[in-house]
């Protein structure tokens, strides 16, 4: 188990602020953040590169905050690989063991060995210039599993791969993930690839720990603003609790209401959270068009995105859905359309404004 323990750091004009988390073994563990949150700074004073300012970083519950990062047992790979562009790729993927004074024989086994799981072995007298990107993220991370780690650190390692490429690297790293037991931290600002790989995660903003839990909770049930924007929610809709009792309550936006299946209490302040994808559009002349969360609205945007639409609804407010091309055009839908829009209870999530960052406004 990995733990931060109020984890302050400075470095230059950033800073993380009290940082702790836990991370147990075997997790697939996200920190995830918009650009510039200290992610990668996250990841490095658990590699041992950074020394905290204050706080402790604990490993099995031993105090590890200042043993260097050889000591560690920890394998960190880079967005650019960072290879030895000087050393063949046997002899990168070798270096950490050569470090640790292993012996040829035995190096040059485990090297061996690596370079064939990894599908790397026709390419041991080759430098890594001139690799592809998929060929130098196998070199990378066969380097990383040669000291035979007890944990795994990736940062963005998907970066800067094609879509094609992407999607076969998140199956090595399932498959890795699986067959080592090893517990793997990723750094990304990538969602799908937490909900693919991830079991739980932690969110960073400005350097401090928006939410911390398990991949699906920290998706479904954001606790702030900030959170439900980069968790993917397009609406965001602030108002008021006006009617609650037991599982379910009822929200009032000043202009529309909303039944939700969520628990919360009477007169609170907050905001309605509802995905693009969880709404979707019943004939004008539906007859049950007067159930909860059922609403008249006209087109007012639309804008093409590949195989989907993204269309904007006048409802008395203005709120995003997302929908099949096909289904759009099968429809004969259009900018002025009128149409009859639905979500149900259950995809309807309600943000407290308990703090200042969740202020809806």
């Amino acid at each position: 188990m990995i733990e931060f323990d109020n984890v302050s750091l400075r470095l230059s004009a950033f800073a993380l602020h009290e940082v702790s988390l836990t991370i147990m073994a075997g997790d697939y563990y996200f920190i995830m953040g918009p650009s510039g949150a200290g992610k990668t700074i996250l990841l490095e004073a658990l590699a041992g590169l950074h020394i905290p300012d204050e706080g402790r970083i604990l490993l099995k519950g031993e105090d590890i905050t200042g043993i260097p990062p050889e000591m560690r047992k920890i394998g960190l790979v880079y967005q650019d690989y960072s290879l030895f562009p000087h050393m063949t790729v046997e002899k990168n993927i070798g270096f950490g063991l050569r470090m640790q004074g292993l012996h040829h024989p035995e190096r040059k086994k485990r090297v061996d060995t690596l370079m064939k799981k990894l599908g790397v072995g026709h390419l041991a007298q080759r430098a890594p210039l001139t690799l592809s990107g998929g060929e130098m993220q196998r070199v990378a991370i066969a380097r990383a599993l040669a000291i035979e780690p007890e944990i795994l650190l990736l940062d963005e390692p998907l970066s800067a791969l094609d879509p094609i490429m992407r999607d076969f690297f998140v199956d090595e790293l399932r498959e890795l993930h699986r067959e080592q037991g090893l517990t793997i931290v990723q750094v990304t600002h990538e969602r799908h690839e937490a909900l693919n790989l991830g079991t739980r995660m932690a969110l960073i903003r400005d350097g401090r720990l928006e939410q911390e839990g398990a991949i699906d909770d920290v998706f479904v049930r954001p606790r702030t603003r900030t959170a439900a924007e980069f968790m993917g929610f397009e609406n965001i809709i602030p108002g008021i609790v006006s009617d609650a009792g037991g599982p379910d309550c009822r929200f009032d936006t000043g202009t529309v209401s909303f039944s939700c299946s969520t628990k919360a209490i009477k007169g609170e302040n907050g905001a309605v959270c509802i995905r693009a994808d969880d709404i979707s559009v019943r004939e004008k002349t539906d007859p049950g068009t007067d159930r909860d969360n059922t609403y008249r609205g006209k087109i007012v945007a639309v804008n093409p995105s590949g195989p989907m639409v993204r269309i904007d609804v006048d409802i008395g407010l203005n709120i995003v859905m997302v929908m099949s091309r096909k289904t759009f055009e099968s429809r004969h839908l259009k900018k002025g359309s009128e149409i009859v829009l639905t979500v149900s209870p259950d995809d309807i999530y309600i943000i407290s404004t308990g703090t200042p960052d969740t202020t809806c406004s």
